[in-house]
């Protein structure tokens, strides 16, 4: 993920998966990117002076995954924490699979029951009845 800090002049970019050489599998796309994004930028805030020459890129080294699958529950936090500048809630216990997991469990949660999500009555019976049916095949399993 690039984030645009026009504030700190500088190009932030999170990559939990580590790749050793940023330039390589990155920087070709991530121009492209920050290019869209300027001139995006400069036709919306045309009356704001950025002095885009001057932007520099920045990793943030400390944002590591523990597991291949991941990445975008990073983001999602990464996005949720953002202040600007490096904010350790980004990495607290996050080598951690169960609380990654748990953190996975929150964000379906709060998806689904949202009141904003027009599926959300349909989910919630289409789960229920899904529960019953488990409950009911459990049953007839220890009956036997």
């Amino acid at each position: 993920m690039i984030c645009v800090n026009i504030k700190a002049e500088r190009f932030e970019v999170l990559d939990s998966f580590r790749h050793k050489d940023f330039k390589e599998y990155y920087k070709p796309m991530a121009d492209r990117v920050v290019q869209y994004a300027i001139n995006y930028m400069k036709t919306r805030f045309a009356e704001k002076t950025v002095k885009w020459e001057r932007f520099t890129w920045f990793n943030l080294e400390k944002v590591t995954q523990p597991d291949e699958k991941s990445c975008g529950m990073y983001i999602i936090r990464w996005m949720r924490h953002w202040e600007g500048k490096y904010n350790s809630a980004l990495t607290k216990d996050w080598k951690r699979i169960d609380l990654i997991n748990k953190e996975r469990e929150c964000l379906m949660l709060d998806i689904i029951l949202d009141e904003e999500n027009l599926e959300r009555e349909r989910i919630m019976k289409e789960a229920t009845k899904y529960c019953n049916m488990k409950n009911k095949k459990k049953d007839l399993k220890e009956r036997r």
